[in-house]
């Protein structure tokens, strides 16, 4: 994501500076080329500020889940040992993960 970011930006900006080269110095009827060029230029930032806010919100709100999470379960740990007590619980790394099994699958080969 991102590298696609990166390029999708990389190319907006060669082709609003190729745009913009592109320019000729004699006046036209209608709008002028530059000022469609700002148009692009500042949807372009907006659509930019956009996707910034939309990141910062999506950080925000995992970061506010997990540290309520965290809270959570601090709170839970300390009334579980206020009720009765109990051995010390095991450290959050020596619980034992899921192995992986090995499974034998019949796979055709072509070739």
């Amino acid at each position: 994501m991102l590298i696609l970011r990166s390029l999708s930006l990389t190319f907006l900006g060669l082709l609003a500076g190729f745009a913009a080269a592109a320019q000729t110095a004699a006046p036209a009827a209608g709008p002028q080329p530059t000022t469609v060029l700002s148009w692009v230029v500042w949807w372009l930032a907006g659509v930019v500020l956009l996707m910034a806010i939309m990141t910062g919100a999506s950080v925000t709100s995992a970061a506010q889940r997990r540290y309520e999470a965290q809270q959570a379960d601090i709170t839970f740990s300390t009334a579980d040992a206020s009720e009765a007590p109990a051995a010390p619980a095991a450290p959050r790394a020596a619980v034992a993960e899921a192995v992986p099994t090995q499974v034998a699958t019949q796979e055709e080969v072509y070739a």
